[in-house]
């Protein structure tokens, strides 16, 4: 838990670029007893396809992207937590592809500056 400092920004920098979400969604306790990730089913049939598995992979890191930014206080989390928003911008052709990845950067710079800013400090457990 002591990841979470303010000292320890750069490190979350470098975990990033490799999937660096979905660790912080474990560390801030953002995974739900009854979601889908948690069906081994899901997964298996998925890597059997190889592709469902790849986009599976990304949907994850995606919404534990998003989770974790309410957890942090990002302003417009109640949007990006919403699944229509992104089936939207998904669906419709360059405007919205461009609109997502738009966001998609506004959620990782943002959650960069609230960790640099120490908002996940309040979850450090104390001993």
């Amino acid at each position: 838990m002591l990841l979470l400092k303010r000292e320890y920004f750069w490190f979350w920098i470098i975990l990033y670029s490799i999937g660096g979400p979905i660790l912080l969604a474990a560390i801030l306790d953002c995974f739900k007893k009854d979601a889908w990730y948690l069906e081994w089913r899901y997964w298996v049939i998925g890597l059997i396809f190889i592709l469902p598995f790849a986009i599976m992979i990304n949907v994850l890191n995606f919404q534990m992207l998003a989770i974790t930014s309410k957890k942090l206080g990002i302003a417009g989390s109640e949007y990006y937590l919403s699944p229509y928003i992104w089936l939207l911008l998904f669906i419709v052709p360059i405007f919205g592809w461009i609109l997502l990845m738009v966001m998609i950067l506004y959620l990782y710079i943002m959650t960069f500056i609230k960790l640099y800013n120490g908002a996940a400090e309040k979850y450090i457990i104390k001993k």
